[in-house]
């Protein structure tokens, strides 16, 4: 029963935090659609009165304003997901107002239950940590965006060569890169086609360097750099470049082996990080029930905030690292 009721308070403090964050939330989407509406209205009276020219007009503001959110919704397309940026912000939001007001409430929940004596009467002040929390919950959803996106280049990746395989089977050097890449889209591999396709109505809108380097950029794996550069190379001069395509495949097999122990590992490292970020929450939840002193150590002494504070910060570190360590290999 005593294991019931410490659940019990710690699940009705996160639910106060919560409903204090959807509060806020509620309250500051009608201000923020009343601010924006009446910053366009302003905007267009400026355009009447300094006469700009249609061409010369800015653009409406959104969230694709921001580089950063810009990068993540180019990622969030590449990894063929259905939401849209906005939802995925104000799902972050969310979850930073949770992470904030949720362990804040949390934690003043869990001082009433175990702190005994003259510690009842101290005042916790719980805000640093709650921020930190609340980063760290707030970026989840951009790590599971890309998570999405490493998994998706690795396909790629081990598929590089049955790509380029294809491509030598549809290769002609009479024909230009614009038909042979749309010849061999058909037998494209599954994982390539969307890509692939991408690439080919690229062609058709931007030069062949800034198609072949977009293409590669977004695979993001050293052999597709190498097969842009040939591509590029047989395109300006004119030249059979079949010979250096099979050299291509055969430095790939060579490589393969090594890459897909190097995917292996990362799957395990990234499984491990978020097992990791969930256990350590438990872990302080089992300690103070354990011993109440812990709840002091923890939430009352600053030694005690600045551990968690950075172990926060080292989780966060982490999930980042995951994120680097698969990046552009094979």
């Amino acid at each position: 029963m005593e294991v019931t009721g410490f659940f019990v308070e710690v699940f009705e403090g996160a639910v106060k935090g919560l409903f204090l964050a959807l509060w806020l939330i509620g309250s500051a989407i009608p201000i923020f659609f009343l601010t924006r509406i009446l910053h366009d209205r302003f905007r267009r009276k400026r355009r009447v009165r300094k006469l700009i020219d249609s061409s010369k007009r800015s653009e409406a503001w959104t969230l694709r304003s921001f580089s950063l959110l810009r990068g993540l919704a180019t990622e969030m397309e590449f990894a063929q997901m259905r939401i849209s940026i906005e939802l995925l912000s104000a799902l972050s939001l969310f979850l930073f107002c949770v992470g904030v007001f949720g362990v804040n409430t949390a934690v003043h929940a869990l001082h009433q239950e175990f702190t005994t004596g003259t510690d009842r009467l101290v005042h916790v002040n719980a805000w640093f940590l709650s921020i930190f929390i609340g980063i760290l919950l707030a970026g989840l959803p951009s790590f599971y965006v890309k998570f999405r996106v490493q998994k998706k280049r690795h396909r790629i990746a081990l598929r590089m060569i049955m790509l380029v395989q294809n491509l030598i089977g549809h290769y002609n050097y009479t024909l230009t890169i614009a038909e042979v890449l749309a010849k061999s889209s058909a037998t494209m591999p599954y994982d390539v086609k969307s890509e692939w396709h991408r690439l080919v109505l690229s062609l058709h809108m931007q030069t062949t360097e800034e198609a072949l380097y977009d293409f590669a950029r977004r695979i993001d794996n050293r052999w597709s750099d190498d097969l842009a550069d040939l591509l590029i190379m047989g395109a300006h001069y004119g030249m059979d470049i079949t010979d250096a395509l099979h050299k291509l495949v055969s430095g790939m097999q060579t490589a393969k082996r090594n890459e897909e122990k190097r995917m292996a590992m990362i799957t395990v490292y990234r499984i491990g990080t978020m097992v990791m970020v969930g256990f350590a929450f438990f872990v302080v939840l089992f300690n103070i029930y354990a011993d109440r002193l812990n709840y002091r150590h923890y939430f009352m002494e600053q030694g005690g905030k600045a551990i968690l504070a950075f172990s926060t910060a080292v989780m966060f570190i982490s999930l980042v690292l995951v994120v680097r360590a698969g990046r552009k290999s094979f």
